[in-house]
């Protein structure tokens, strides 16, 4: 029986949206699609176990990445080349039917090694806001892709004026698993914190980074005083060594305001605990396509409160399965997120509609989307050819 082969390559080893979506989908997949996960070999000890716990196959390769450190920016610039060739010859090497590049418009390498390689490849463009020099890179080299897959229609119109017409296109959201995330399983309570039973709690998953918008975050928990709430603000995600300075400055910021029940945390193997407890879930962020922390929280029954990014829009009725509100707008994401903390009632009606609202993210349909995908490019490739 015929399997695909697939090599969904990443430049990025760090965990993140697009490093959990290719696990699951590769998983997914399994039935009809060989997957070979390719990724940094620096960085990526979080991702090999990913994929080992998974049983999804992965390869690593000496793969450099762009950073505002300047000898590995330097390492970056010099190395690429040979990378791209030595990704050319393992594609051909491995029999490689379709190359999936995953991570976004700058995650070039891959596209680049299959046109060399002769091998069809789609690009899977998760970016609402990219930097003007990467969307020119992207521009002058975006005729090298056979085919694109957006996380989000947010993502395909960013890209539209891009994208020369005539190739398939998809748009693929991220996944979830329904069951794993779910507010029925028993999950353990948070231990990291003293936060009691009885306490309201408003949380985040989310790297500290500026474009998740975690200032506001702070602004709108300072605004919740003035309308008789203080509930514990919890943030769930790594500190990054560049984003040191930004935490700093959000601590600083808590401090002015006399925010004290802030907590961050750090990152976590294991999220489901956080999102039981929160009362209410916040995306502060500025900018987002398909953000799987917003569906991980509907799917496990927590009640949204998230800027409008991306496709949030596209699958949160405000009022009813979540609230949406303007970007940057701490007022109105404290106004929302009362509503919520005043409301129990509310809170479980909001939350059973927004795990039914997650339903478009399992994995099965995920996969089976992405598995079209991969059908139309390489039919459109076979004919063009």
């Amino acid at each position: 029986m015929y399997c695909m082969r697939v090599a969904n390559i990443i430049e990025e080893g760090k965990v993140g949206g697009p490093q959990i979506r290719m696990v699951r989908v590769a998983k997914a997949l399994s039935v009809s699609v060989e997957t070979l996960i390719v990724m940094p070999r620096v960085n990526s000890g979080a991702f090999r176990e990913l994929c080992s716990t998974n049983n999804v196959a992965f390869f690593t390769l000496p793969i450099t990445r762009i950073t505002k450190e300047w000898r590995t920016l330097v390492a970056y610039v010099l190395l690429s080349p040979f990378e791209v060739l030595w990704l050319a010859y393992w594609i051909r090497k491995q029999r490689i039917d379709l190359v999936h590049a995953s991570g976004g418009s700058w995650q070039y390498k891959a596209i680049m090694a299959a046109w060399i390689a002769g091998k069809p490849s789609i690009w899977h463009l998760n970016d609402t806001s990219m930097p003007l020099w990467v969307r020119n890179i992207f521009r002058l080299l975006q005729p090298m892709a056979s085919a694109f897959i957006y996380a989000s229609k947010s993502s395909q119109k960013y890209y539209s004026d891009l994208i020369r017409p005539g190739r398939p296109q998809s748009i693929v959201p991220s996944t979830v698993d329904l069951n794993y995330f779910s507010p029925y399983l028993d999950h353990p309570q948070v231990s990291e914190i003293a936060i009691g039973s009885a306490e309201l709690v408003i949380g985040t998953v989310a790297n500290v980074s500026p474009v998740k918008g975690i200032d506001v975050l702070i602004r709108a928990a300072v605004h919740l005083r003035s309308l008789g709430f203080s509930p514990h603000v919890v943030i769930v995600g790594p500190v990054f060594e560049r984003q040191s300075d930004y935490l700093s400055q959000l601590l600083q910021l808590a401090e002015e305001k006399g925010l004290q029940n802030i907590h961050f945390v750090g990152a976590s193997s294991d999220v489901r605990p956080y999102l039981a407890r929160f009362n209410a879930y916040v995306c502060s962020s500025i900018a987002e396509s398909s953000p799987i922390s917003v569906w991980e929280a509907m799917a496990m029954g927590c009640p949204v409160v998230s800027t409008d990014v991306g496709d949030v829009s596209q699958h949160i009725e405000s009022g009813r399965s979540g609230f949406v509100v303007r970007v940057n707008d701490h007022i109105e994401m404290a106004e929302r997120i009362a509503e919520l903390l005043g409301n129990a009632e509310l809170r479980s009606f909001i939350g059973n509609n927004a795990r039914q609202a997650a339903a478009p993210f399992s994995p099965d349909l995920v996969a089976k989307q992405t598995l079209d995908a991969y059908n139309r490019t390489l039919l459109s490739y076979a004919q063009s050819s």
